[in-house]
């Protein structure tokens, strides 16, 4: 259907439900207040489609149409609208196409009463107690584990399948193929860029990946989350002061934490265990264990009753949680044999065949560089492809531009993205070759990506 305005907050957008925010999966990647990189009106075609049940994926054309195509990854479990803000606008002021999707996972997560939760084994306890969270027994449940479990190897081999769905779309507006196509992502939506250029190179010219999880069966988030949220405890305790818990931490692949005198937000750290909603480590470490791991079991119980981790605190009563519902059994949590297998099937090699830009935080305190972004490196170095792979770290760069509003010294990682996306076209179209190919380097400014 013909839009007079395709940019974010203009163009329509189904109507929320639970678990399923069109217009809040976008407005949370960026800090807010970040201007459009659009600023006038883009009249276009929007296409609303789906490759199966639970699947669904956008296509937007611009009337000023460049004849290229940027198709992107999908960041967390977030709906086909969450890079609106981050790639779709930049991409179509320029004239890009644009399409992205929602990996097959047919909405984000929904917060209710253990009592009202459909499936007590796929349900994750919350065990801290912002806004009484833990103490009314809610819990969480995902759209990546009920009504149907969708497997993280599907999630990659979505990318490749909408690439192609969108070149059909921009055909059938258009009458003509696309001339380029470019692919970018944020987090898990890297991730899928990484994989595609490994697997399926020749659906696209080039790449772009932004804070990327890297997946090998004996490195990923299941390998160094837990460790975070075993030591975390004693350092929240500590008034984040507990020298020997910083140490640990820090050994285990993760920035140093930033401390301010904020009562709202003293720790990043703790912004990403128990203080701030929706508690990214210990969740992320509950999801993915339940999404690869066939040996985890969980059970939340009705009411769960977990005790909070930090403080100790229950509600009187028997737990009903048992296993990987547990707190204590998260951080002890150690990725099994078949954790390892389902891994294996989807792991990355680092064996790219076409142009990738790489951008990462010094301040990622969830997809660490130093788990996710420099073996990476040595992966596509092993591989022999270090001469069509530049990396650019960012200082004081968060996971997402959103904790950039917090404080703690962060910068937005946006205006870094934007810069080498135009790097890679430059790469691409043009036929310029940066300098630094299969190396890392660390930026302060956006104009130092050129």
């Amino acid at each position: 259907m013909h839009h007079p305005d395709l940019r974010s907050g203009h163009v329509p957008l189904p109507a929320p439900g639970p678990g399923y925010d069109p217009a809040g999966d976008a407005a949370h990647l960026v800090k807010m207040g970040t201007p459009s990189p659009a600023s006038a009106p883009i009249p276009g075609t929007q296409l609303l489609d789906s490759l199966g049940r639970g699947q669904r994926f956008v296509v937007r054309v611009p009337d000023d149409w460049n004849g290229d195509l940027v198709v992107c990854g999908t960041p967390a479990t977030r709906s086909e609208f969450a890079n609106d803000t981050i790639f779709g606008d930049y991409a179509m002021a320029r004239g890009y196409a644009f399409a992205s999707s929602n990996k097959g996972i047919p909405y984000n997560g929904i917060l209710e009463p253990s009592s009202a939760t459909p499936d007590q084994s796929s349900a994750y306890p919350i065990p801290f107690d912002i806004e009484g969270l833990r103490q009314n027994g809610m819990v969480v449940r995902f759209g990546a584990l009920w009504p149907n479990v969708v497997p993280v190897r599907t999630w990659h081999e979505d990318l490749g399948a909408i690439v192609r769905a969108a070149k059909e779309h921009v055909r059938a507006v258009t009458r003509k193929a696309p001339k380029r196509t470019y692919a970018a992502g944020l987090s898990i939506g890297g991730g899928q860029v990484r994989w595609l250029l490994e697997r399926e190179p020749e659906l696209v010219d080039g790449g772009l990946e932004w804070a990327s999880v890297y997946w090998s069966p004996d490195e990923n988030i299941l390998g160094y989350l837990p460790e975070f949220i075993r030591a975390m405890p004693a350092y929240v305790r500590s008034g984040y002061r507990d020298a020997g818990a910083h140490e640990a931490i820090v050994a285990a692949g993760f920035p140093p934490d930033r401390i301010q005198a904020n009562s709202a937000h003293p720790s990043l750290w703790d912004d990403h265990y128990s203080r701030l909603a929706p508690f990214y480590a210990d969740l992320t470490t509950f999801a993915f264990a339940k999404l690869l791991d066939s040996k985890a079991d969980s059970w939340c119980g009705d009411p769960p009753n977990v005790t909070n981790p930090v403080t100790g605190a229950s509600e009187g009563g028997p737990c009903n949680a048992r296993d990987l519902a547990l707190p204590a059994a998260r951080a002890a949590y150690l990725p099994s044999r078949a954790a390892k297998r389902a891994i294996a099937e989807f792991a990355h090699s680092g064996q790219i065949e076409r142009p990738l830009i790489g951008i990462a935080g010094t301040a990622d305190m969830f997809v660490t560089p130093q788990h996710n972004f420099e073996p990476y490196l040595r992966a596509v170095r092993a591989a022999g492809r270090g001469d069509r792979y530049w990396q650019y770290l960012v200082e004081g760069g968060p996971h997402v531009d959103g904790y950039a509003a917090l404080g703690y010294g962060l910068q937005p990682q946006l205006p870094f993205v934007w810069h080498a996306f135009d790097q890679l076209v430059r790469l691409v179209a043009d036929g310029e070759r940066p300098a630094g190919a299969g190396t890392a380097r660390l930026v302060r400014k956006p104009n130092e990506i050129a």
